[in-house]
């Protein structure tokens, strides 16, 4: 059987150490952060893998980022008799921005000392905490024929062997976005490097192609004139009409031959 409000109130104040009555609240008890907390690094920015453990001052506020791990110790010890079993759970606030407990979901008979929650962010932004916030429940109740097994020793600080599981880092969706979205930037930036290049040489190529045409222009029209050509006129005697070419059969330098009969010389004194 469960146990009511009365029955905590009655009993809690040798099991739960402090104890506040204020934090009693129907028929469970609220545990508040202790001292120390771990958060796993996302590897995104200044959130490397190096992280420690961190101390707390008494209302220190830290952050759970999402998609991210931690693991929260209780400021109370709590003491389980060994007839009965403790539950425990995160209060639904926190639950409604994401918060999830993955640690378990009870307490053995028989424990003594601090709980260790082990909590995912799910939700989509960070979620905000401080030392002494009353994020957790814990409520009773009696086991029937129960034989005691001893003893249960719990935590006084966050042992080491919990941390090394996620100080590697998680890959959440937050950061692989993130990632992305600074891979996509690079790319960016280099695309309009080529193309600041690309022009720089196209400029350079149009540049030098305007020289050459210049200096081309240029040397042309310092080069002398060519010589006239030569008419070359057809003999139109020459011309082929529909056959070989007539040949004329005198030369017009020719000279006429002389029609006159030359004269006999007579001797003078002589009667022809």
């Amino acid at each position: 059987m469960f146990w009511g409000n009365e029955e905590l109130e009655r009993r809690l104040e040798n099991l739960i150490f402090p104890y506040q009555p204020k934090l009693l609240d129907r028929a469970t008890y609220r545990l508040t952060i202790g001292a120390e907390i771990y958060v796993s690094p996302t590897g995104v920015g200044a959130d490397t893998k190096l992280k420690t453990k961190k101390l707390l001052d008494p209302g220190e506020h830290f952050q759970i980022p999402a998609g991210q791990f931690a693991l929260l110790i209780t400021e109370e010890s709590v003491s389980v008799p060994e007839d009965a079993l403790a539950f425990i759970s995160i209060r639904a606030t926190y639950k409604f921005q994401g918060l999830v407990n993955v640690s378990g979901f009870h307490v053995d008979p028989g424990f003594r000392g601090r709980l260790i929650f082990s909590v995912f962010n799910a939700g989509p932004s960070s979620v905000h905490l401080a030392r002494g916030e009353d994020c957790f429940h814990i409520w009773f109740a009696d086991l029937r024929d129960h034989k005691p097994m001893g003893e249960k020793v719990g935590y006084d600080v966050i042992p080491p062997a919990l941390v090394k599981h996620i100080a590697d880092g998680i890959q959440s969706l937050s950061g692989l976005d993130t990632k992305i979205n600074d891979v996509e930037k690079k790319l960016a930036d280099r695309l309009v490097s080529v193309e600041k290049k690309q022009s720089i040489m196209w400029w350079l190529g149009t540049l030098l192609l305007g020289v050459g045409i210049t200096l081309t222009v240029s040397q042309f029209n310092r080069s002398p004139p060519a010589p006239p050509a030569v008419a070359v006129v057809a003999n139109p005697a020459s011309t082929t009409v529909n056959g070989p070419v007539a040949t004329p059969t005198s030369s017009p330098t020719t000279p006429a031959a002389s029609t006159a009969t030359p004269q006999a010389s007579t001797p003078q004194g002589k009667t022809p």
